[in-house]
């Protein structure tokens, strides 16, 4: 009887572990993800659509090619030729006459006869109209037309009262063609194109400049539509970003949050980076490397998601996924010697998300640690403990 009794007290033992094993699952402080999903009031929308995706293993020159496009000059606006300063509604203009005569003119400053006259009119604003007063001809459209073409039309008009007049034009103010600057600069706002080529750094310049370091900031521009952006320490450096602006830009200078996620067998974390360029080693190293046992160096893997033109210059067979952006998932061998090189050629762009698999012997371990944690401690059995004694 007592032999029995010892029996069943271990097999209520083993029985007791596995039922706390498979009750562990549900210990927390709230409902089960089941209990969630599958109760009698809910109701699942889901479309059920796999998600289409590649995966490409990397290698040092595909690591190259990918990197190089994540350069934003291509795809920045381009430079183009300054366009003539067109004369708008609200702008202010300044007119200056010079004119000759055989008999000259009276300059009553010098009380002397003087052979050219010299007039400057009063600064005038363009009216809803389009005009402005020209004494002695009275209105003239000025509206619409460049600043050669008007002074070309005073000219010919003023000639039908005075001998040989040459005309200037002033454009004092100009408020028909403006940039808008937001952002972190000292002062946000309206900025006047008085110039034919006022360019990107002019105008942030006008509008006070950065609030802050020059490295800490992003610069977006958009355009009919279309937003592109640039560092603001890589617009400062590279010409090719200093670009003529636009009549309607808007202008955003903003903190470089730029930032890229690592999850799995290192842990979860979210890193931020202002440099322009990060290598893929970089982040590895700010996340704490493949130190940790649980870490699948086969399994290094980074989400993003490519544009189709670039996987197609890689020669990945792309055909059966729609769409301009492809899911790509980029994988890693850092058992290979090489792997170092290449994850240096590999720059991690803003909002990657990096996961790093968990290796065999980790998920094994996990298993007995659930086991070590919920099943009572064994039990040295022998003999004696068995069968009892004699």
């Amino acid at each position: 009887m007592k032999q029995k009794n010892r029996g069943s007290s271990l097999i209520r033992t083993v029985a007791f572990g596995l039922m706390a094993l498979s009750l562990s699952a549900c210990a927390g402080g709230g409902p089960s993800a089941r209990a969630i999903v599958g109760g009698s009031e809910s109701t699942v929308a889901s479309r059920a659509e796999t998600l289409p995706y590649i995966v490409v293993d990397v290698d040092e020159s595909i690591a190259t090619i990918v990197s190089r496009s994540l350069d934003v000059a291509p795809q920045f606006f381009g430079d183009q030729a300054p366009t003539p300063v067109i004369i708008g509604v609200g702008d202010t203009v300044q007119i200056s006459i010079v004119s000759s005569s055989e008999t000259g003119f009276l300059d009553f400053t010098t009380a002397s006869i003087s052979p050219i006259s010299s007039t400057s009119l009063p600064p005038q604003t363009v009216r809803e109209s389009g005009n402005i007063n020209v004494p002695p001809i009275g209105r003239l459209r000025a509206a619409g037309q460049t600043i050669q073409s008007f002074e070309t039309l005073l000219e010919r008009r003023l000639g039908e009262v005075l001998i040989e007049p040459s005309v200037i034009v002033e454009l004092v103010d100009r408020q028909s063609a403006r940039v808008n600057v937001a952002g972190q600069v000292a002062a946000p706002g309206a900025v006047p194109l008085t110039e034919v080529n006022t360019r990107l750094i002019d105008v942030i310049l006008a509008a006070g400049g950065p609030s802050g370091r020059t490295e800490d900031y992003m610069v977006r521009l958009s355009r009919s539509g279309s937003t592109h952006a640039v560092s603001l320490q890589r617009l400062y450096e590279d010409p090719r970003f200093n670009i003529i602006v636009r009549p309607g830009d808007v202008v955003a200078v903003e903190p470089a949050d730029r930032k890229f996620t690592v999850l799995g067998a290192t842990g979860n974390q979210t890193f931020r980076f202002d440099e322009q360029e990060v290598s893929l080693a970089e982040a590895l190293s700010q996340a704490g490397g493949l130190q940790s046992p649980r870490a699948n160096r086969t399994g290094v893997f980074l989400y993003r998601r490519v544009p189709r033109d670039v996987l197609a210059s890689l020669g990945a067979d792309i055909a059966h996924i729609p769409g301009n952006e492809i899911t790509t998932i980029f994988r890693f061998d850092f058992t290979e010697p090489s792997v170092l090189f290449t994850a240096n050629s590999f720059d991690v762009a803003d909002g990657d998300v990096l996961y790093i698999a968990d290796s065999v012997n980790a998920e094994v371990t996990n298993v007995l640690s659930v086991l070590t944690n919920f099943l009572p401690a064994p039990v040295e059995f022998s003999r004696d403990a068995i069968f009892g004694q004699d």
